[in-house]
């Protein structure tokens, strides 16, 4: 049975958490694997199908606890979800909501996007939250948000907000976090003023505020960027459409696992429904992996290569093919792509030399503190990584020692971990594994498909 409300999306859930431990053997991966749809898009589509004038359906075919956590809330906030065979339909939430709930569970991006959200829509919203999410942090949004009509009854959830969002101005630093400009600008078509959003530094990020601005263009409303990519501006008056079988590209973030595994071994992998042309922010894995001397080529599905600058030209479906073992070593500004880091730093233990990662700040605010949640991984590992400042330096030697590892309830490091299996003298197990269900619960199934061995 198809589940449609939120206790039998609990049961969704816990069917697919894997046992605690899972122990991996250095069993190479290889083959062809389909990427999973964006979790970044998926938040986006639904929002803004829930604030649409229509009903939608959208094609996702591949859940996790963030995108649960995301349809948990909206219905919280007002709107019908449910689920079919290819995907959901969304009817929208009703005009003049009085009251709504937001639980976004382990989710920042469910809380960070839909505090606005609620704050434009409902007279009260209640909102609580799980895990280390309620010590992440909110500023500067919330001051924001109290500057333009918004009262919380606590400084971190679970609280109660009430009032009514205005439009005018945000400003905000933009060192924090992105989505709280994604957040803003999926509210704004819900004010009655003309909205600007200013960023006071450079936006961090700004590819996941980009693809916000794609998805909201997709659903009919138009958010335009100066020049700089620092301020960004709603006209009054727009409204979002529903739209049907609205397509979720595929995830570079949880793809780049499978391009490190190909680095890391040099066995080929391919890799289908990721597209060119995405904003999504860890498009990058690319190139980083190119420059340590893996070959990855764009192919139609008859295997003809396709050059770069002929990508916007074809119109069928491409799929990507890596091959070859990284040798060089890698230096990363993770300033725009912080979810990397992980498997990166499985990529930088498996190449000879000193790998460097630098501008790593936000790391600290994530699931787990992940530069140090790195570094103490690739230790325990028997690996050298040392911290300085926001900078995680990685001196890699082709070999680690196995053993058993902690992923601190984060996801990422459950990647990692699985990552440096590949290459190290005796199994990995991972005492808390289930965290992967946060962005892929079905990561594990995928590794033993394609010949990995986890257990």
């Amino acid at each position: 049975m198809v589940p449609t409300n939120p206790s039998e999306f609990e049961a969704t859930k816990t069917a697919t958490v894997h046992s605690e431990s899972v122990t991996v053997t250095g069993a190479i991966p290889t083959g062809t694997i389909a990427a999973i749809p964006a979790k970044a898009h998926a938040h986006r589509a639904l929002i803004a199908a829930a604030l649409a004038d229509s009903p939608s359906s959208l094609l996702i075919t591949h859940y996790s606890e963030d995108i649960d956590a995301t349809i948990a809330s909206l219905r919280g906030l007002g709107a019908t979800i449910e689920k079919t065979e290819s995907g959901v339909t969304v009817t929208p939430i009703p005009e003049n909501q009085k009251h709504g709930t937001i639980d976004a569970h382990e989710s920042g991006t469910t809380l960070r996007l839909l505090l606005s959200v609620g704050s434009a829509i409902c007279d009260t919203t209640d909102v609580t939250a799980a895990g280390r999410l309620p010590d992440r942090p909110l500023e500067p949004l919330k001051s924001q948000l109290e500057a333009h009509g918004i009262n919380f009854s606590a400084a971190k959830p679970p609280f109660t907000i009430s009032g009514h969002l205005t439009g005018g101005l945000f400003e905000m630093v933009g060192n924090v976090s992105s989505q709280f400009f994604s957040g803003l600008l999926l509210a704004s078509p819900k004010l009655d003023e003309d909205t600007l959003i200013n960023s006071t530094t450079p936006l961090q990020s700004r590819d996941y505020v980009t693809l916000t601005r794609h998805v909201m263009a997709d659903f009919g409303v138009t958010a335009y960027t100066s020049d700089d990519g620092n301020s960004f501006t709603v006209p009054k008056g727009q409204h979002y459409r529903g739209l049907e079988n609205y397509p979720i590209e595929g995830d570079w973030s949880n793809s780049a696992i499978w391009l490190v595994a190909a680095a890391i071994t040099g066995q080929p992998l391919t890799i289908t429904n990721l597209q060119p042309d995405s904003p999504q922010a860890d498009r990058r894995i690319l190139d980083i992996v190119d420059c340590a001397g893996t070959t990855v080529e764009w192919q139609t599905e008859d295997g003809t290569v396709v050059e770069d600058d002929e990508l916007d030209k074809i119109k069928v479906p491409l799929r990507l093919h890596c091959e070859g073992r990284a040798i060089d070593p890698i230096t990363v500004d993770l300033e725009q792509c912080p979810d990397l880091l992980p498997v990166l730093a499985a990529l930088a233990c498996s190449i000879e030399g000193e790998s460097w990662f630098i501008n790593g700040e936000r790391l600290r605010l994530k699931e787990s503190d992940r530069l140090l949640a790195v570094r103490d991984l690739v230790r325990t590992l028997g690996g050298t990584a040392h911290i300085e400042g926001d900078n995680l330096y990685i001196n890699g030697t082709g070999s680690l020692t196995g053993g058993t590892v902690t992923s601190h309830n984060d996801h990422r490091l459950v990647m990692a971990a699985t990552l440096m299996a590949l290459y190290s003298d005796d199994p990995i197990t991972i005492t808390d594994s289930q965290a992967i269900n946060k962005s892929y619960p079905l990561f594990f199934s995928h590794w033993n498909q394609l010949g990995g061995h986890a257990k």
